[in-house]
């Protein structure tokens, strides 16, 4: 009727890209949603790949697993069976590819070490369409490991959903500031969060997430324990 208000809404249209579950595979702290783009950001020596595999583990079945390492001879990972990749090759059309030949089953990508702010025109392009599109088009989880936020150029740590960080042990209190900012988390908030890892030991961190999974709070502390 005329001057009647009528209740209207967006309709989700439904991408033939996007069908998989981004739900955690199990019941556990530790395992990730699909399609993340996870920072694991912290000093060396905190426990970064020691995190990765716990969360990669947690987080199976895979079709494939994938490392992009700034080292190449690196055996950090040798216990995850896994194909090593240069940001060069990791094109769109690579993981366009992967995911069809696996049948848009679940593919995991680790970068550790990699010098980001170093990257050339191609390798830019590629790792700015990988965070972008194949994490979500493509069902590939993606781990992005740092020794800081800063190191992670902004295009890519926009990119992230989910940021694993340790409180920083050089600068202190100082760093706060900016990585409250950075996080979009209050820093009184932060200060606290951060002193309870203290309080923990050097291997405890926060998980912050952009959107919990089912049961969890936005800051876990080691995965595990809310923190409101």
């Amino acid at each position: 009727m005329p001057g009647q208000k009528t209740k209207t809404g967006v309709v989700p249209v439904h991408c033939q890209d996007k069908t998989f579950s981004t739900k955690p595979p199990q019941d556990h702290v530790c395992s990730m949603p699909r399609g993340s783009r996870i920072a694991v950001v912290s000093d060396p020596g905190r426990g970064k790949s020691s995190l990765i595999q716990n969360q990669i583990c947690r987080s199976a079945p895979w079709a494939a697993v994938y490392i992009i390492h700034g080292m190449a001879e690196s055996q950090e990972y040798d216990l995850i069976e896994h194909t090593k990749l240069t940001m060069e090759q990791a094109t769109p059309e690579f993981w366009a590819a992967e995911s069809k030949k696996h049948n848009k089953q679940p593919l995991a990508l680790i970068c550790d070490d990699y010098d980001y702010s170093g990257m050339n025109k191609v390798e830019k392009g590629n790792c700015y369409k990988m965070v972008q599109h194949a994490c979500t088009h493509h069902n590939v989880t993606c781990w992005l490991a740092s020794h800081s936020l800063t190191q992670l150029v902004p295009r890519v740590r926009r990119a992230c959903d989910i940021m694993c960080v340790w409180p920083p042990t050089t600068g202190g209190s100082d760093q706060v500031p900016y990585l409250a900012r950075t996080l979009g988390i209050n820093r009184a908030l932060l200060q606290e969060a951060f002193d309870e890892c203290l309080s923990r030991g050097k291997y405890s961190f926060l998980c912050i997430y952009q959107d919990p999974p089912e049961g969890r709070s936005r800051i876990m502390i080691d995965c595990s324990d809310h923190f409101e």
